[in-house]
């Protein structure tokens, strides 16, 4: 990087403060103030997992603009080569930043974050938290949150993602209010991220079934199943859905459903 913090003349505003830091992750057009006394409890998730999940009220009460002019506790950044370990990555996006001219502490941080985000491998970062935060949701909004939380890492072969979530939706009793089914199919939608384990997860699915009756309240949850294998392979759907059509537990029209998946042509496979 060419640009040192001798070149570059910071404008005594809040972004360019040691303190500033983005209410959000990966970009926001609002920054809250780590020297703020409020926000000391939750320095560890924020700095180190940019997790705003246990503070998310107190940073909407206290965010503000990164134009702000600052305040007396003013720390102006400093930014060397010496300073910040730069991959090839971060150092050519950073005089990239310099070239047109768009070089401040803001857009520093964003590409530092960035690169940073970049070299976390996915698929081995731990769940429990992820797994802490579900258990102890309240509400259905937070539930729904916790759980599309998942469904990034279950994208990125983490597989202690993929069983927590997975576990989760095993351990629920069968739904007996549209909510409940609504945060069903919330969960397969993050659950069929994987690649790695359709076949675990469509046996689950079934066995759910089996134990899950049909009516206007759980309507919505067959149907997203049902969709579920028919964007599965044939062997998956077959395997798992067959023990359906012998069973007397399920209504004409479900076997048909479920004949009418395994029936397709070959070529839609």
């Amino acid at each position: 990087m060419d640009t040192t913090s001798d070149e570059l003349e910071l404008e005594r505003v809040c972004t360019n403060c040691n303190y500033c830091f983005l209410s959000e992750p990966f970009a926001s057009d609002f920054v809250i103030c780590l020297n703020d006394p409020e926000f000391e409890p939750y320095l560890d998730e924020i700095l180190e997992e940019q997790d705003f999940s246990r503070c998310q009220d107190l940073v909407k009460q206290k965010r503000f603009s990164w134009e702000q002019e600052a305040c007396p506790d003013f720390d102006p950044m400093e930014f060397s080569d010496e300073d910040i370990p730069l991959s090839p990555e971060l150092s050519n996006a950073i005089d990239q930043l310099a070239k047109d001219g768009n070089l401040t502490s803001e857009t520093i941080q964003q590409a530092i974050f960035e690169d940073m985000v970049d070299e976390i491998d996915w698929a081995k970062v731990p769940v429990e938290k992820y797994v802490e935060r579900l258990d102890n949701a309240k509400t259905p909004e937070a539930r729904k949150k916790a759980v599309q939380s998942f469904g990034g890492l279950i994208s990125q072969k983490n597989k202690a993602a993929f069983n927590a979530l997975f576990s989760y939706l095993k351990d629920l009793p069968p739904p007996t209010t549209v909510e409940q089914t609504h945060l069903r199919i919330e969960i397969l939608r993050q659950l069929k991220f994987t690649l790695n384990f359709q076949k675990k997860l469509a046996r689950l699915l079934v066995k759910d079934l089996f134990r899950t009756p049909s009516n206007n309240t759980t309507r919505g949850w067959y149907t997203a199943v049902f969709r579920f294998f028919e964007g599965s392979s044939a062997d998956i759907a077959e395997e798992a859905l067959a023990p359906m059509l012998g069973s007397p537990q399920f209504s004409y029209r479900i076997k048909e459903r479920v004949k009418n998946i395994l029936e397709r042509p070959n070529d839609y496979w």
